[in-house]
């Protein structure tokens, strides 16, 4: 990605692991969980805590993967990384609890649909970055939680 995925982990206790290949190609800053496969897939927006145990995503995909190749995944909290925005709307600011849609993707959380926060915005939204096909694309900069 022609924008760095992970800015500083601060010292916070972090790995970047290989956790499975990929299911489908994905793309570097998507949110990441592993289905009864083994694969690696984008997290879905059905991280609710009310019926999934509280449920998390195992991380961010610090670069991009092919279908059916190894991934590397940045994982812990009190990560600041750069991730893919899903829909940027007035409700993501600064400050922010985000958490993930269907396609791993950052969004803001809404109260009434239980989602389970993975993050916190520390930044706005930059519009203007590409990733590593050279697309633009929407990433904002995160503290993982």
């Amino acid at each position: 990605m022609a924008t760095e995925i992970l800015v500083n982990d601060g010292g916070a206790p972090a790995r970047i692991m290989n956790l499975g290949n990929a299911n489908v190609a994905l793309s570097a800053g998507t949110f990441v969980d592993m289905n009864s496969s083994g694969k690696i897939i984008a997290a879905a927006d059905d991280q609710e805590a009310s019926t999934s145990g509280q449920k998390v995503a195992l991380g961010v995909l610090l670069v991009d993967a092919a279908a059916a190749q190894p991934t590397s995944i940045v994982t812990g909290k009190g990560i600041v990384c750069n991730v893919l925005v899903g829909a940027d709307d007035d409700s993501m600011a600064i400050g922010a609890e985000l958490t993930v849609n269907e396609l791993g993707k950052v969004e803001a959380t809404a109260d009434g649909d239980h989602h389970r926060a993975v993050a916190i915005q520390l930044a706005a939204i930059d519009t203007a970055a590409t990733d590593s096909s050279g697309s633009t694309v929407s990433m904002v900069k995160v503290l993982l939680i």
